[in-house]
């Protein structure tokens, strides 16, 4: 039989142990906040700004913090307000829905704001059985042809109009705060109430030699857009490469491709469309045509318009969970911007907007953070974090966080969301220079010029985890040296977290 110790003298261990915890527990903040300022000090950064703040998980208590108070421009990092605000207003179980309804001989679709509707990404995850009876992933022209077939097989012959319903949104589909020059960029895709195919054309260019190169191979396909104009080469030689872009005329979509095309293009060349409500219903129209249904006329609905009809075909959705992992994991920022318009409508009954879905955030973020000085200490201007007039504190976003790191019901949808260090999203090739020990990353990044973020949880294998966000702007120098500089601080926060090895019975 195992001795026992007096209780008294139990309690007297235990008391004398935690006295000796909380001492380390104060010189270990202190000596990794040490550390942390030696890694920004070295790191290389010239005149750039530099917050800092480090959280324990679960009570809150500070760890490191460095000019934490500052308001930043946080980039991405602002999708960890959006998306986890839509969880918090629109619910785990939400999910977008696009339908196709049938009202006498009229055709309307009826959108959500849903940026899964034709995703490739989210598509190629699907499966469909052909007529051959193989199993293939679904692609858009498949996607497509499953509406176009239940019009089909519904007798539809002859189609009135097709009335495209996007009034879920308001029809401002580009902020003014994005950069004009960048408007034909896959990241600044409008935005809309009927959003398709991540609102922008893929196209596959290939090399014609002594001509200019072929754009006749893009997706989903439709005569609603233009090749104005051909600048670009067909280069073979050594010293060639592939180099194609394709710009887009502000407001129209009339396409001018540039660079060069030496090999056929196996990666798509991506640019964004304008006006997708109005371009799926005329995609809709011509595949229709396709098959045989002639459709006399497209348009959006108006002002206070209702409209009615049955469901026909297949209801296409995406789980609130899809949407929030497309945004924070893969930093897809239609996403973002498409919960930040859905929640706001959904709250104030009016069509989804920037104005109205910053003012949820905020309202949210009052309300989990209980802090009104932390809640000051935020900024939202659009969804994905693009406008540089978005603000946020370090010591604001690892408050958010925790929030939800102490969140039963939301927690796990929002943690699984983030990309994870080596493994998914925009963190699957970083932290391979760094030892982490057994720990695990789980962040989203941020980058616009100028700014570089990193924030989210960093979780020992023994279950224990710190909140933390690295913010950087005003930066001139090389990009790299501020992803080196976070990486290493969240390095030395893994160190500091790793279980200390303890020799009982020493001097």
């Amino acid at each position: 039989m195992s001795p026992t110790r007096p209780p008294a003298l139990r309690l007297r261990s235990i008391a004398v142990i935690g006295i000796g915890l909380l001492t380390l527990t104060a010189t270990a903040a202190a000596s990794v906040k040490a550390e942390v300022e030696v890694l920004i000090a070295s790191a290389d950064l010239g005149a750039a700004e530099v917050s800092v703040s480090v959280v324990e998980a679960g009570p809150g208590t500070s760890v490191v913090e460095i000019a934490s108070d500052q308001l930043m421009i946080p980039a991405s990092n602002l999708k960890l307000f959006t998306s986890g605000a839509a969880l918090h207003t629109l619910g785990p179980e939400f999910r977008f829905q696009t339908t196709l309804r049938r009202d006498g001989d009229r055709l309307i679709v009826v959108g959500s704001g849903d940026p899964g509707f034709g995703d490739p990404a989210l598509l190629a995850m699907m499966r469909v059985t052909n007529a051959a009876g193989d199993t293939l992933p679904l692609d858009v022209d498949s996607f497509l042809e499953l509406w176009v077939g239940a019009v089909v097989d519904a007798g539809m012959r002859n189609v009135s109009e097709i009335v495209v319903d996007d009034s879920v949104f308001d029809r401002d589909f580009i902020h003014p705060d994005w950069p004009r020059d960048q408007l034909n960029r896959r990241y600044c895709a409008e935005v809309a109430g009927l959003n398709f195919h991540l609102n922008r054309l893929h196209f596959f260019p290939e090399p014609r030699p002594g001509a200019r190169p072929s754009l006749a191979k893009y997706t989903p396909h439709t005569r609603a857009v233009s090749i104005d104009d051909n600048q670009a080469t067909s280069r073979v030689g050594a010293k060639d490469s592939n180099t194609a872009w394709i710009a887009r005329k502000l407001e129209t979509n009339r396409l001018t491709l540039y660079g060069n095309v030496k090999h056929a293009y196996r990666t798509p060349v991506a640019v964004t469309v304008h006006d997708m409500p109005t371009l799926f219903g005329r995609l809709l129209a011509e595949r229709l045509a396709a098959a045989g249904v002639t459709v006399n006329a497209t348009r959006l609905v108006g002002p206070g318009e209702q409209l009615g009809g049955d469901i026909l075909g297949t209801l296409v959705y995406t789980p609130i969970a899809t949407a929030v992992r497309r945004c924070n994991r893969d930093s897809q920022n239609l996403y973002a911007e498409a919960l930040l318009k859905r929640m706001g409508g959904q709250m104030t009954k009016q069509p989804g907007s920037w104005l109205n879905g910053a003012s949820i955030v905020r309202h949210v973020v009052h309300e989990r953070l209980g802090s009104p000085a932390l809640a000051s200490r935020l900024k939202v201007v659009d969804g994905s974090g693009l406008s540089r007039n978005n603000r946020v504190a370090a010591v604001t976003v690892t408050a958010w966080l925790n929030s939800f790191h102490n969140d039963e019901r939301l927690g796990g949808i929002f943690l699984d969301s983030l990309a994870v260090n080596g493994v998914s999203g925009t963190l699957k090739n970083r932290f391979r220079r760094v030892d982490l020990g057994d720990a695990m990353v789980q962040a989203k990044s941020g980058y616009i010029n100028g700014v570089s973020c990193l924030s989210g949880y960093v979780t020992q294998g023994d279950g224990r985890r710190r909140c933390f966000s690295i913010m950087i702007n005003d930066l001139r120098a090389p990009v790299p040296n501020a992803k080196r500089l976070q990486e290493r601080i969240v390095a030395a926060i893994a160190a500091d977290m790793a279980p200390q090895p303890v020799t009982l019975g020493s001097d």
